[in-house]
């Protein structure tokens, strides 16, 4: 069980890079928990740990440019005081971003599963006065001179 687990753990990490690979994987969670045969059953419980894992990650991510961007005047996205941002709360964001993109499905395809969570967050949590879009910051001082 646990090489199993491990396995869907690679498998996943490994096509969940853009957002169509992500969603696809979303959308199979319901349908594979509805199968009555114990391994669909571990793979949506796996697959939820994994997508959990996932924005856990993302979160963080956002979390630490944005207050990068804040030092320097310019924050990406503002989250009142005391509010927290779960991989849950992410995980739906992103989903809820996804579908309500404009784009043509070939274009949302092609999204890193990152900047939709940036799009969701920038969204659901606007600065006062739109604050800057993401192309007009300086990239190599939010995430250092090596990026």
């Amino acid at each position: 069980m646990k090489r199993a687990l491990l396995m869907l753990c690679l498998a996943i990490n490994g096509y969940a890079d853009t957002i169509d690979h992500y969603m696809n994987i979303a959308n199979n969670i319901p349908q594979m928990e509805m199968k009555a045969d114990p391994q669909s059953q571990a793979w949506a419980r796996s697959a939820r740990i994994v997508l959990t894992l996932t924005c856990d990650g993302i979160a963080d991510s956002l979390k630490l440019a944005n207050d990068t961007a804040s030092q320097q005047g310019h924050a990406l996205f503002c989250i009142s005081a005391g509010a927290q941002v779960t991989p849950e709360i992410l995980n739906d964001l992103i989903q809820q971003t996804y579908r309500s993109l404009p784009n043509s499905q070939t274009e949302k395809d092609k999204m890193t599963v990152s900047q939709i969570a940036l799009l969701a967050m920038q969204k659901q949590y606007p600065c006062p006065g739109g604050g800057l879009p993401t192309k007009e910051i300086n990239q190599s001082a939010v995430w250092g001179a090596s990026h």
